[in-house]
């Protein structure tokens, strides 16, 4: 199976689902974290199927670097541009230590933009350190903070992908903008959202799959505020979207600082696999995480699952046929 964590690292996880065990005694340090639905536009099981199915594409993107081969998208895509990172995780097969690796594409399909962020092979590099620390969220005003880790791999890419995304939209006959990832790539999503909100002629319509907390309250509002219409898909027994920790201590000095995070608008909950009641359990959890999983999932749900599943079959590392 295609894991959006990937089998060489997932163990991090493990750990981080013994912190997040371990923090959920912990005060809310106020507002919910999954407020109650109110997108404009309601959640559609197609079309969540539709932009997983892109991000299993985005972690295809990477295969192929890794292999030396040129990557495309089937139709009805179009590939508009690829996007690097020369951020490193543990796990991934690159050889040089400044070697940027893709991570992110633009595509296009009659009136409708697609900005698609791929998840890491390891999950060990999501958080620095494992202190889950925060950083400002600058791209829109009264952003709030938003997790180290993300926003640093976020950084690297967000004014090429504008940009493109902003001559799509100058070049005309573009209506629907959609932003999605899996896993990290969710992450990353959550970030582009308010600035493509902010900075381009089209409302972002975000459809996310497992994702992790990304930003503290304020961030939450703001973005909630922005982005009328978001919906993040997780599987009820994947650990992956109760990290980080609602409230996580942040040792300074001789004392500590709490940091909260919550979940943006709104969740959609979907179910496959078995509770993981070990921390240490890597196979439950990269079942639970897998990118495979989540779509077959989400395919189980249109009204053709059969049909659904053939788009992927065997290939994108899944084996769905």
């Amino acid at each position: 199976m295609l894991m959006g964590s990937g089998g060489r690292a997932v163990r991090a996880v493990a750990s981080m689902a013994l912190v997040a065990s371990l923090s959920a005694g912990c005060g809310d340090g106020g507002g919910g974290d999954n407020p109650g639905p109110n997108p404009s536009e309601p959640y559609s099981a197609p079309l969540a199927a539709e932009l997983c199915r892109l991000c299993l594409e985005a972690y295809q993107q990477l295969t192929d670097f890794q292999n030396g081969q040129p990557f495309d998208l089937p139709a009805p895509y179009t590939l508009r541009e690829q996007y690097y990172t020369p951020e490193r995780y543990a796990g991934e097969p690159v050889a040089a230590a400044d070697t940027e690796v893709p991570i992110a594409f633009v595509a296009t399909a009659g009136e409708t933009i697609f900005v698609v962020f791929r998840g890491t092979q390891t999950i060990s590099e999501w958080i620095d350190d494992a202190t889950f620390g925060q950083v400002a969220y600058t791209y829109v005003s009264g952003g709030g903070k938003t997790e180290k880790g993300f926003t640093s791999i976020y950084e690297t890419l967000h004014e090429p992908i504008v940009q493109t995304v902003m001559e799509l939209i100058a070049a005309g006959g573009y209506t629907t903008l959609y932003v999605t990832g899996h896993s990290l790539g969710a992450a990353l999503a959550t970030l582009a959202a308010p600035e493509l909100q902010a900075r381009t002629s089209l409302q972002p319509v975000l459809y996310n799959f497992a994702s992790p907390r990304v930003g503290n309250p304020t961030f939450v509002q703001r973005y909630d505020g922005l982005i009328s219409t978001s919906w993040r898909v997780a599987n009820s027994n994947d650990v992956v979207p109760e990290l980080p920790p609602k409230t996580v201590p942040e040792i300074r000095g001789n004392g500590f600082k709490l940091l909260f995070y919550r979940h943006v608008d709104n969740e959609e909950v979907i179910m496959f696999g078995q509770p993981v009641t070990d921390p240490l359990d890597v196979q439950a959890i990269e079942f639970n995480h897998s990118a495979c999983n989540y779509y077959a999932t989400l395919c189980d749900e249109t009204p053709d699952p059969t049909g659904c599943k053939q788009l992927v079959g065997d290939t994108l590392g899944c084996h769905l046929s």
